[in-house]
């Protein structure tokens, strides 16, 4: 009996560890296809077309998505955890209006740092209230952020009375254009993100403590990790990445408008589950995230390049979103 005992526990660790081979495998297959991916339409653009690759064009490409390549790291985060987010957008709007009302001219005429800072703040002040009403009220993610979408963009619309706000000071608008050894600040800005993104769920007990309340919140509970503590973190930093989007945002297009991060909040969610994250929770990664992000702008890039509808763009963006969550949806079968 005891050695049936032994050999069934034996089997049982055997399955385990072919299980996590299994996800490190489906983890790097993903972000190398990925990769491959990004890099066949890079090559065929280059030499099926003249404008593709030349340097305005690549610099603009990456511009455009490093901004929203800071909100889908955001989402990325609260997707690990089990939640999702649908509030980006608006945050993004919000920190983009508010710093161009402090800085403008025509307005408050603040000086650029203090109105950057208190920008930031607003957005971290929605990321508290999520955090709140997620953790202490116990409304779904999904709710709560849906409700939160709506308000913050009425929020948007009477600060600036529905007007586009321009007339910010050269210095603030100038970040966007600046480039160091060829590569925009914008890109470099989001690339720091994400490596500090990486480190922290990778090697510190808050990253890792995200990915257990997304596979079980009564295992991290019994298992001692401070609920409400993490509950909020994630929801602050998923705030103060998108208000950094937001700043990035208004300093790109040098104005900000009532509608500025429309539209974000699925290209984000897309852009993370593209990169492999799992909206069961407890799966995802930085530079998965960065790949479908990148992907994404890619596509949009080739639609202009080749005079494709947009429309059947947003179709295809659509279709590859359902293949990623079908491709998830078989992972997780045969993983049980």
């Amino acid at each position: 009996m005891d050695d049936i005992k032994k050999t069934s526990e034996t089997k049982k660790k055997d399955n385990m560890v072919r299980r996590r081979t299994q996800k490190r495998r489906f983890k790097i297959t993903t972000e190398l296809v990925l990769f491959l991916i990004n890099l066949a339409v890079f090559i065929f653009m280059s030499l099926y077309t003249d404008n593709f690759l030349t340097q305005y064009n690549i610099s603009n490409v990456f511009r455009q998505v490093s901004i929203i390549g800071v909100v889908a790291i955001s989402s990325t985060l609260v997707i690990i955890s089990g939640g999702i987010d649908l509030s980006v957008g608006s945050i993004v709007g919000l920190t983009a209006m508010i710093s161009a009302v402090l800085m403008s001219e025509s307005y408050q005429n603040m000086a650029i740092l203090p109105a950057v800072v208190l920008a930031i703040i607003s957005g971290l002040m929605v990321g508290v209230y999520h955090g709140f009403i997620i953790y202490e009220i116990k409304l779904p993610p999904f709710i709560a952020t849906l409700g939160s979408m709506f308000v913050v963009r009425g929020i948007v619309k009477m600060i600036s009375g529905a007007r586009t706000i321009a007339h910010l000071p050269s210095a603030f608008t100038d970040f966007a254009k600046q480039e160091v050894l060829g590569v925009p600040g914008l890109v470099i800005l989001w690339l720091l993100i994400a490596l500090a993104v990486h480190f922290m769920l990778r090697y510190t007990t808050f990253g890792r403590n995200i990915f257990v309340i997304g596979s079980s919140q009564e295992v991290a509970r019994l298992s001692g990790i401070r609920m409400r503590l993490n509950f909020y973190g994630i929801y602050i930093l998923a705030g103060l990445l998108c208000s950094i989007a937001g700043v990035m945002l208004s300093s790109r297009i040098s104005s900000a408008v009532p509608t500025g991060g429309s539209g974000y909040e699925l290209t984000a969610i897309a852009a993370a589950v593209i990169g492999g994250a799992s909206l069961s929770g407890a799966r995802g990664s930085v530079l998965g995230t960065l790949m479908g992000t990148l992907l994404m702008g890619l596509l949009t890039n080739v639609g202009v390049h080749l005079n494709i509808d947009p429309f059947l763009m947003q179709s295809i963006t659509g279709a590859l979103l359902t293949i990623a969550v079908v491709i998830d949806q078989f992972r997780q079968r045969d993983q049980r």
